[in-house]
């Protein structure tokens, strides 16, 4: 049936002019807008994410991004032609209303030569839903659904399996001997009144930021029911985004997770962005996360988190809440029209007085960004450089109620591998005839892991750091304490761009991990290929 149903939709090639409310939340596709965007003078909020299709078009057109050009849909060679780049498989154009549904795909085959040639892949199928209503377009909708099943290397298999999720997708089944079954649904609505305000209520990710990770708020973790508004008034844009999170680290013992019940948190996050100058634009970011029970009574959604205000909430906890707050900045400098380089600070939190007892206090929770991207440097059009660091002190983003951490469904809300770590990346992407593309990205990353049972060196954050050794008196920690890990890799991924308006690829993949501590190493050589619709972000070269 599903098949029958899938040939049906693609048998059918019927244009449609629907526009897409916000560009979908995959970093190769960005990549395509980026020039444009970060051009000294051009007044765009790059690091609210994703972005709105209505904005972006003000700087850049679809069109000319990916030189199309259209052919008569009178002839047959037209109709082909036009399916690489327009076409969407099922479409509606009226007057005041637009719709379109596409495939989603993503067939994908290879093995891991280093562990004796076992045999990898992925078998995504589902569909994709996007329209518009009305002349003006003012209000928008999406929605995806996706089957999966996959078959992942070695290294991924035990991780997930204790914390019983894919890496930023859903709640997995095993079958058929280490392989899983997950689906996944997305949706919005997605309401514009007038250029200065947008009302978004969705089942979606997020992401803050001008990097490759984000340490303020991330597309790391699995998706959630939310409800922003962003104002744009002058050359500020300002975020409200009201979340829903699960927590669901139960754990029966060291070797594997039982998820038994969720436990229901709430978060609200503020963004305020400011275009200073032409070449300096400076976010200042606040995130509280609650739960919906505390030890007397049942709170759900805390009204007084509604207030629009930024920072009100982290003067509360200075006067004895509960909540766990966090605060930070994004910064990005453009020296030239080439050219960026961009930061992110977070607090999670900071004591003065107790570390002046001495260096290394553990309630002194940072996280760093720093990173720069280079756009057609050499004079070669559609080369791209981007190196960037990220680091977490042990203990950040970890709470004294672990129900109240940074995480969502056993996943991180910021960078992957949590805390107690220093990272640096490296990124080539470079793209020739127009729709060919390479890509080279090498990693390296020295994590702090707990080396026995009832160790707490601060990689954890599922974990109370009421619980760390010598509490409350725990100085002395730094990045990579404990179980010190290197995890290495390096990625070369080529392909063909089929169809840019649903990101359809043909791709082939050639991986590299090296995992080594003092207790084991883990070696991986992985080579793909794959026929995909690459709409989603997905980190698994951790």
């Amino acid at each position: 049936m599903r098949f029958r149903l899938l040939t049906l939709l693609i048998a059918i090639s019927t244009a449609a002019s629907a526009q897409q409310t916000f560009l979908p939340l995959n970093r190769n596709i960005y990549a395509w807008y980026e020039p444009a965007v970060n051009e000294q003078g051009v007044l765009f909020h790059t690091a609210i994410k994703p972005w709105r299709m209505q904005e972006l078009q003000q700087v850049v057109t679809y069109d000319s991004v990916f030189h199309l050009k259209k052919v008569s849909d009178d002839k047959f060679i037209g109709k082909v032609w036009n399916f690489f780049g327009y076409d969407t498989i099922l479409g509606v154009n009226t007057e005041d209303f637009h719709l379109r549904v596409d495939p989603l795909i993503n067939f994908a085959g290879g093995m891991d030569i280093e562990n004796g040639g076992k045999g990898l892949w992925t078998n995504t199928r589902g569909i994709s839903v996007m329209g518009d209503i009305g002349p003006e377009r003012k209000v928008s909708f999406q929605a995806t659904l996706r089957e999966n099943q996959a078959k992942y290397p070695d290294y991924l298999v035990p991780w997930i399996k204790y914390y019983n999720v894919v890496p930023g997708q859903g709640k997995v089944r095993s079958f058929k001997n280490s392989a899983f079954d997950y689906a996944n649904a997305t949706g919005y609505v997605s309401y514009t009144p007038s250029k200065y305000f947008n009302f978004e209520l969705g089942h979606d990710k997020n992401f803050i930021g001008d990097g490759y990770r984000s340490m303020l708020l991330s597309d790391n973790a699995l998706y959630y029911p939310f409800f922003k508004i962003t104002t744009t008034v002058w050359k500020i844009k300002y975020m409200n985004l009201y979340t829903e999170f699960d927590d669901a680290y139960n754990t029966l013992d060291d070797s594997v997770m039982v998820v038994t019940g969720l436990t229901r948190k709430f978060g609200s996050f503020h963004y305020l962005s400011w275009d200073v100058f032409d070449w300096v634009q400076v976010g200042l970011f606040e995130g509280i996360v609650w739960p919906a029970n505390d030890s007397t009574r049942y709170r759900g959604f805390d009204v007084n988190y509604i207030n629009p205000i930024i920072f009100f909430r982290p003067i509360e906890f200075g006067l004895g809440s509960p909540d766990n707050a966090l605060i930070g900045a994004n910064i990005k400098f453009k020296p030239v029209n080439n050219a960026i380089i961009y930061g992110q600070f977070l607090m999670d939190d900071l004591d003065v007085a107790a570390a002046r007892g001495g260096e290394g206090y553990y309630r002194n929770k940072f996280g760093i960004q720093g990173g720069f991207k280079i756009y057609n440097p050499f004079k070669i059009n559609n080369l791209m450089i981007q190196a960037e660091m990220n680091q977490a002190n042990p203990y950040t983003y970890a709470h004294k109620e672990p129900v109240q951490n940074y995480a969502h469904y056993n996943q991180p809300l910021a960078h992957p591998l949590g805390a107690n770590f220093r990272e640096f990346i490296g990124i080539i992407n470079y793209r020739f005839f127009e729709r060919f593309y390479m890509e080279a990205k090498v990693q390296s990353a020295v994590i702090g892991y707990d080396q026995h049972a009832g160790d707490h060196f601060g990689s954890n954050i599922f974990i109370s750091d009421y619980d760390i050794p010598g509490f409350p008196d725990s100085y002395g920690n730094y990045i990579g304490q404990g179980l010190k890990t290197t995890i290495r890799s390096a990625d070369l991924r080529g392909g063909f761009l089929i169809n840019p308006s649903i990101n359809l690829n043909l791709e082939g993949q050639i991986f590299i991990r090296r995992f080594a501590n003092d207790q084991e190493k883990i070696n991986t050589t992985m080579f793909m290929l794959a026929l995909k619709t690459d709409l989603f972000n997905s980190y698994y070269d951790l």
